[in-house]
């Protein structure tokens, strides 16, 4: 499938530094951080977004993904989603006429190893050749990637450069001629992404 990275993006987030975890942003002061790994229950109650999901098929697949990529069975954590209102495609990627973006983040539950930029920018790295050859025909969806400056207040006690680090951002678009087709890819998109994941991590960790 389509998966790239995004300099433009990476551009801004590099002036967006965030703590984690977090409370509250002055642009969306109802969202705040909840701890997936601990209460996967409040997933589908906490994300607001969840309500610009178009069919019960894809909030199914968001709500799936999020509960595996916060378990002890997956070796990450998220911090942050959204998800945005279906729109008409002005992309220029894909000729279908609608599109829907979503956005994430994956970083390590060893929050050590993503104190290493070098370590997790070569992970999202890896990630993207993995998600390329996935679905080599699937054209209907895209991840774009770049790094996200984070502060781990649980690692501030190593001292400030030490607790300092990098969340990888993912922002998925997916296209398609009606709502339906549309969270198909999206669906697909982030199974894609799962597989992506697991195989980059067994590679590199062996068990």
């Amino acid at each position: 499938m389509l998966a790239y990275f995004d300099s433009d993006q990476h551009t801004i987030a590099a002036d967006m530094g965030r703590m984690h975890p977090w409370t509250e942003t002055v642009h969306t002061p109802e969202g705040r951080y909840v701890d997936f790994k601990s209460r996967p229950d409040a997933i589908r109650a906490t994300l607001e977004d969840l309500k610009h999901a178009g069919t019960a098929e894809i909030e199914s697949a968001i709500v799936e993904f999020l509960r595996w990529a916060n378990s002890s069975e997956a070796q990450f954590e998220t911090n942050d989603f959204g998800l945005r209102p279906l729109k008409a495609n002005e992309s220029g990627v894909s000729p279908k006429p609608l599109e829907q973006m979503l956005r994430l983040t994956i970083f390590f539950r060893d929050l050590v190893q993503n104190t290493s930029v070098p370590n997790i920018g070569s992970f999202g790295q890896e990630l993207e050749v993995e998600l390329k050859a996935i679905d080599p025909t699937f054209r209907d969806a895209c991840w774009g990637w770049c790094l996200w400056p984070h502060f781990f207040l649980d690692l501030e006690h190593l001292g400030e450069e030490q607790a300092e680090g990098a969340v990888i951002q993912l922002n998925l678009w997916g296209w398609g001629a009606d709502a339906d087709e549309v969270s198909v890819n999206l669906c697909r998109a982030l199974s894609n992404l799962k597989l992506a994941l697991q195989t980059v991590y067994a590679r590199r960790w062996p068990s």
